[in-house]
């Protein structure tokens, strides 16, 4: 990945990727989409001070994306981006742009990514033709092969350093053809595309902090973080458990003693369903140990209970060796639930 656009990286991270009508898309990429403001519809600005539609330069139609940087403009470069899923299949998938340049300082790039479960699967850049300077309207292509085990992909047009940078009419291609035309696939739902409750926020107020809420907040951000891990009902993906956070902790925030928010906790464990005894059970191997777990805290039954404790101790003494993940699809901004496929033996 290039120094650049590792800056990128956080914007892409919280990007949604539904599956979207791909009626309003060719509106889109060449910035004639209804809109209101200054920003182009459709499209995400990490750097909104920098963007504007422009209705004076165009290419195409009534409207272009204009970026206008200073050399003393905060950031090292300006962009949009989008992000798509990838909802179709194909041999090689192409962005195409008009661009217009005035007095760039560094260079303009029309870029595109495929992404997998966590990394990327290909990039490509306008970055090394080292577009710049002053230049009438020009079309410029990048391109990826596609990817089986592709899930999301991201394009986006940037100006790095200062000076005027045009865009539009740009084109999603698919084996040539617009990706609206390219062969639909079916992605299987996971539970990130079923549940989607808190996607407006937690819809938790919190006014006020006593010793015995922070106690209690403690505890849960504990068995929490804990089940994440080693409850095969959440490592194998089958619950949201960022969700299941906001669900919980209502109840306890209203409990008025640690005692009360325990058992709360082990009646939000008992509605994971029923767990089942391993029969082949995780161990730990010691030979490949840096740093040992410390999970002393799951026998303390002075803090968390006699009940509570006695629940997490067998979570984790039932933990099977592997746990299949192939239910979970990461979205970018969702924190990742993780497998555990370590070997351990329970306290």
């Amino acid at each position: 990945m290039t120094r650049w656009f590792a800056a990128f990286a956080g914007a892409l991270l919280a990007l949604p990727c539904h599956a979207q009508d791909r009626s309003g898309l060719a509106d889109i990429l060449s910035f004639e989409a209804p809109h209101s403001g200054a920003l182009p519809a459709g499209w995400d600005t990490p750097t909104p001070e920098s963007v504007f539609l422009d209705d004076k330069v165009v290419h195409g139609g009534r409207w272009s994306l204009r970026i206008e940087r200073q050399a003393d403009s905060a950031k090292e470069f300006s962009g949009i981006l989008k992000a798509l899923p990838m909802d179709f299949t194909g041999a090689t998938i192409e962005l195409r742009g008009f661009i217009r340049t005035e007095n760039v300082s560094d260079f303009v790039a029309l870029w595109i990514r495929e992404d997998g479960e966590s990394s990327g699967l290909a990039f490509d850049s306008l970055q090394k033709s080292r577009v710049h300077g002053t230049a009438d309207w020009t079309e410029y292509s990048v391109a990826v092969p596609f990817h089986a085990e592709a899930k999301r992909l991201y394009i986006g047009f940037l100006l790095s350093g200062s000076g005027k940078a045009w865009v539009d009419d740009m084109r999603l291609l698919v084996d040539g053809k617009p990706i609206w035309d390219a062969p639909k696939i079916e992605n299987p739902k996971t539970v990130l595309d079923t549940d989607r409750e808190f996607d407006a926020g937690s819809k938790i107020a919190l006014t006020e902090l006593t010793p015995v809420r922070i106690r209690n907040l403690a505890t849960l951000g504990q068995v929490w973080g804990f089940l994440k891990y080693h409850h095969p009902r959440i490592a194998s993906g089958q619950r949201h458990w960022d969700y299941d956070l906001f669900r919980v902790l209502p109840a306890v925030l209203a409990a008025h003693d640690p005692a009360v928010a325990n058992a709360e906790l082990v009646k939000w464990i008992a509605s994971l369903g029923a767990l089942e005894e391993c029969q082949v059970c995780a161990t730990l191997n010691e030979t490949e140990l840096a740093l040992r777990p410390d999970l002393a805290w799951i026998g303390d039954e002075a803090k968390l209970g006699a009940a509570l404790s006695r629940v997490l101790r067998a979570v984790y003494r039932n933990r099977p060796p592997t746990v299949a993940s192939s239910t979970y699809r990461s979205r970018p901004g969702s924190a990742t639930l993780s497998s555990n496929t370590s070997r351990a033996t329970a306290p």
